[in-house]
Order: structure tokens, then sequence, then C-alpha cells
């Protein structure tokens, strides 16, 4: 296994590092179990997003306690804190299913989702985290990467990048991504008959600006809990704060 000095000298160049075996297999079982429960008893939370059947609940948090540990993973936060620094701090969390796709259409829309910093060595503003919740092979949809192309001070369009160095992420159930969320990245679409589970959570830091106003984060996370933990949900977003304040 890598250290964690050679882990973060790949996150350095590519801007992304994959974490093998960072949910146990009992922890994913249980969140898709949440999640199947989810699906039945609150379906007005998932929100239809197009793109060959693509589905997300933003609030999943509330209703669901065995989603709280993807939020500030043990295994993930020496690495987090690492490339973000002591400030790290709570941004977004979110479930997304991809379904079957059996008409034979392919895309792979690649974007950043915002800015990066302009600090070495990671160039990161914003981090991102992707949870597999299902087996992603080549016969299914997968996350993708295009390394380095957040790893400096200047971010150029996608033409000028080389696709053919594009990395879709094949990996087991339970596997944790790492990217900075400047660089491009894309929901692989691919013809399939498996559906695709994935979580997503941001982090960013606690001295700049939050990233979006999506995510309320329930009470539960911080409450009664040590320092560390209360510091990384102590920026709420607006919609959070409004209901802390509120209610």
């Amino acid at each position: 296994m890598s250290t964690i000095d050679e882990q973060l000298a790949f996150f350095q160049k590519n801007g992304y590092l994959v974490v093998p075996n960072a949910l146990l297999a009992d922890e994913v079982g249980l969140i898709n179990q949440a999640i199947d429960r989810d699906l039945r008893q609150n379906k007005v939370m998932w929100q239809e997003r197009g793109e060959s059947g693509r589905r997300q609940n933003v609030h999943i948090l509330l209703a669901n306690p065995e989603l709280d540990v993807t939020m500030r993973l043990p295994i993930l936060l020496p690495l987090m804190e690492a490339i973000m620094g002591n400030d790290l701090c709570a941004e977004e969390h979110s479930v997304m299913i991809r379904s079957p796709n059996l008409d034979g259409s392919t895309q792979c829309r690649w974007h950043r989702d915002t800015s990066g910093s302009t600090q070495p060595p990671y160039y990161t503003r914003y981090l991102s985290v992707v949870f597999y919740l299902t087996d992603v092979d080549d016969t299914t949809h997968t996350f993708s990467v295009l390394p380095g192309t957040a790893q400096s001070n200047q971010h150029l369009p996608l033409e000028n990048y080389d696709l053919s160095m594009a990395q879709h992420l094949t990996t087991p159930k339970g596997t944790a991504t790492l990217f900075n969320a400047a660089m491009f990245h894309a929901g692989n679409i691919r013809q399939t008959k498996a559906e695709r589970r994935t979580i997503h959570i941001y982090c960013g830091c606690l001295s700049d600006q939050y990233l979006s106003n999506h995510t309320i984060f329930p009470r539960r996370l911080w409450e009664n809990q040590d320092a560390a933990t209360q510091k990384y949900y102590s920026r709420p977003n607006p919609i959070t704060k409004l209901l802390i304040d509120r209610f």
C-alpha cells in the first residue's frame, strides 16, 4: 500500500487519488439499504437530472444517519487535511444514481465544478470525494477524470488537453476517489444493464466562501461532538444556517 507521502505526491501531479476499501463492505450494504428505503419513503426528495436517467438527492442525510460516515471518514481525513489545511470544512453531500442505459447512446460531458486555487502544491480550492456504492468496470457507467487539468495557476479550455489521457475509473464498491473540483471530470455514460450508485461530497476552507447552497446538514453531525468535528461543520451554508437559527 502506498504511503501518505506517495499518495499526496500522486494527487499533487494528477489532481485526483483513488483510495480502495475506503468504505467497508458492511458500510456499503447499510448505505445501499438506506438509499433503497429513501427511494420508497422520500421519493419527492429525488430530482430527475436527465443525462440518461440520473437521479440525485442532496438532502438524504436528513433522514438517513447510515450515511453520516461518508462526510468525515477517518481513513480519508489525513489526506483531506493535508491537501486543504486545518480549515477544512463541509460544503455539500449528495447521492447520485445513474440508471441502466440500454439504447446504445453514450456521452462524457467534461466539466469543472469550480475555480481552482492559486496556491501550490495542490492548487485545490474545493476538494471532492466520490464513493462508489456499486462495482464499476468496463461494462458500466464510470466516474472519469482528466489528470493534471487543474494542477497549476492556468486553467485552459478543454480543447487544450489530450482526451486520450482520460482515466475512466473502474474499481469495486467501497472505493473513494478524491479530486480537485476544478479539474475536468465527467460522468461517463455507457451502454449498460447496470445501475451505478455514488456518493459525492465537497469540502472547502473556513476562510473561503461557501461552494453551494444545496445540502441541509442535520444538527446531529456536530452537536455533542468533539471540537474538530464541530469545526468541520462551523461554516454552514445559508439554507442550513437558516434552519439552525429558526428551528
